[in-house]
């Protein structure tokens, strides 16, 4: 299993547009062959702070899922809505 974290600080301002963007993201990545998890979480410390947190079968759907429509979009326009460049974390399990 690949699993993905993404630590994403969004600017205060944007935290409402911010949702909506990647609500969509995650109802489709949810939906992909491959995915066994993939969630959307607020920092209980930093109202700022969003976690994406991915579980994949394997590789190949990880990388099926780079080539999707909507992680395209996400990467076309995320960061318009953060601070900083998110932080990613790849692990095996």
């Amino acid at each position: 299993m690949k699993i993905i974290n993404v630590a994403l600080h969004v600017k205060p301002e944007m935290k409402s547009q911010y949702e909506a963007f990647v609500h969509k993201l995650v109802v489709c990545s949810s939906k992909e062959t491959g995915n066994e998890f993939y969630g959307h979480f607020k920092s209980l410390i930093n109202d700022n702070d969003y976690e994406i947190i991915e579980h994949w079968e394997d590789q190949t759907a990880v990388e099926s899922h780079n080539e999707t429509p909507h992680f395209q979009n996400f990467l076309d326009h995320i960061n318009n809505y953060l601070t900083s460049a998110p932080e990613i974390t790849r692990m095996d399990y």
